[in-house]
């Protein structure tokens, strides 16, 4: 076992990253399964689905503090001097626990005036469900606390805390088979709550005892750069937050069910970006921010070239063919028990332009690492604010005009243009960097994609009208076999195989 708490190597931690959260999507998507066959798509799943997704907005808006800001900061104050991130590392865990006391506080005392002033929901459907909102926003201040302890032991390379990561989608389903007769849809947050407060018990002591850690109040020079910097990313990032939830609001005050078609797509598409996206991007700032600290800029350029490569070779795939047979897929997971047909439609159309997000994410954080790893957070915000800014005002205006459905494309619209505003920054503070080839390799990596998928097309039309299983399985098996031999003539399959070699 005590080879579980000893640092390891980049290439190791996102083996363990990867697998582990792939574990916890897993176990998630069978949740996801249930709760549809159990509950359907209604009122309780809409607010329970509603508070699943703004937390976990919120907690991204906090990680990404933590990522863009606290842990390249300590990062720098510990290669200066050993030692000298522990006083900041530990007043931000006292922001955290206090925090934590906040949010249970407000939430014992007033959850439906906190559900009223965070969503359109009728007040009798709050009411109705104010244990239900209780239990929500205790889970996010623990979230909050179990997510920085991870940060801190992600910093000092103790990666293998993401194994840990299952259990946030086991115990609520033990929870779900064992009281959801009794206590309905509230049955997951007691296991999430479980989960969390696990988590935050063994990586606090873990800090302490395996790190030697005193969490002793010290005080620190907090710095103008990393006021700034602080400031300037949060600023950024709560654009980020209220661009996130403002959809989730307008969309809780419409027809009942739209939430929780929202997030039966969003169980799909978001499965491969928590999985895959966000542990190698997250892995990969914290080897870029080493590179750029040492002025390393081949290493630089030749790690970002790789994780960009790489994350875009296995996404292409994915996305391409699920595009393509959105329907179908959703109808192979979801349609059953409680879920119906009407059910079926509105979750594919949220997937397909989740699915064309899911593809261009690596970029767009990617590209955002760059400036956090460069400690030009500052110099960045207007170029961050831009995209951000624009689908604050142009999403309210698409859900009038087109639908619910209208805003996940106006998200797309967005992105892009945010990727063209933020080429503009990297040209400017980092002429050194590889953009024009990172965008090359997309390119040509999506090209053979979109050839291997014309004959599973072709298979799809010919195999209309039979069952689910026999479209997907037979149109997927040719598109494999197809996508493996254009891969292999092109050497895209060799470089793939080279770069993962390369990693360390």
């Amino acid at each position: 076992m005590k080879i579980l708490f000893n640092p390891t190597s980049y290439r190791r931690g996102a083996v363990w990253a990867v697998g582990a959260t792939a574990v916890w999507k897993v176990l998630s998507f069978l949740n996801a399964l249930l709760i549809a066959a159990y509950f359907g798509a209604g009122k309780a799943t809409d607010l329970y689905f509603y508070l699943i997704l703004a937390m976990g907005l919120g907690v991204y808006f906090l990680q990404r503090m933590n990522a863009a800001v606290i842990i390249p900061e300590a990062m720098t104050r510990d290669a200066q001097t050993p030692g000298q991130a522990r006083p900041l590392l530990n007043f931000f865990l006292y922001f955290y626990v206090a925090l934590l006391i906040l949010l249970t506080v407000a939430a014992w005392f007033f959850p439906v005036t906190l559900g009223r002033i965070f969503s359109r929901f009728p007040q009798a459907d709050l009411t109705a469900q104010r244990s239900l909102l209780t239990l929500g926003f205790i889970l996010f201040g623990l979230q909050l606390l179990a997510s920085y302890l991870q940060s801190v032991l992600e910093m000092y390379h103790r990666f293998t805390s993401a194994l840990f990561t299952p259990l946030n989608a086991l115990l609520p389903l033990v929870c779900l088979v064992m009281l959801g007769g009794k206590c309905g849809i509230a049955s997951m947050f007691y296991g999430f709550i479980a989960s969390y407060l696990l988590q935050s018990i063994v990586f606090a002591g873990w800090i302490k005892y395996g790190l030697n850690w005193e969490f002793r109040w010290q005080g620190f020079y907090a710095g103008k750069q990393f006021l700034h910097n602080l400031g300037s990313n949060q600023l950024m990032e709560l654009a980020n937050l209220v661009s996130s939830v403002l959809p989730l609001y307008l969309l809780s005050g419409l027809s009942a069910g739209l939430v929780s078609a929202l997030n039966y797509a969003k169980q799909l598409s978001d499965s491969t970006n928590e999985v895959l996206t966000l542990r190698v991007v997250n892995l990969s700032k914290i080897q870029i921010t080493e590179d750029m600290a040492a002025s390393r800029w081949d290493a630089c350029n030749r790690h970002y070239l790789m994780t960009h490569y790489v994350l875009w070779f296995l996404l292409s795939p994915l996305v391409v063919f699920s595009f393509y047979y959105a329907q179908d897929i959703i109808t192979l997971f979801f349609a059953r028990g409680a879920f119906t047909q009407r059910d079926a439609l509105e979750a594919a159309a949220f997937l397909r332009p989740l699915l064309l997000i899911l593809l261009i994410l690596p970029s767009v954080l990617m590209q955002n690492n760059m400036a956090a790893a460069g400690r030009k957070v500052k110099e960045f915000l207007p170029y961050g604010l831009f995209s951000t800014g624009l689908f604050i005002v142009l999403v309210p205006l698409a859900i009038w005009l087109w639908g619910a459905f209208a805003f996940p494309y106006m998200q797309l619209v967005c992105y892009l243009a945010g990727l063209a505003v933020s080429a503009v920054f990297l040209h400017k503070y980092f002429p050194a960097f590889v953009l024009k080839e990172s965008y090359r390799q997309a390119l040509h990596v999506v090209s053979i994609n979109l050839i291997a998928l014309v004959p599973a097309g072709v298979c799809g039309a010919l195999t209309a009208g039979l069952h689910v299983w026999w479209r997907i399985g037979s149109a997927g098996i040719l598109f494999v076999g197809f996508l493996m031999l254009i891969t292999w003539k092109s050497g895209d399959l060799k470089m793939f195989y080279t770069f993962l070699r390369q990693q360390n």
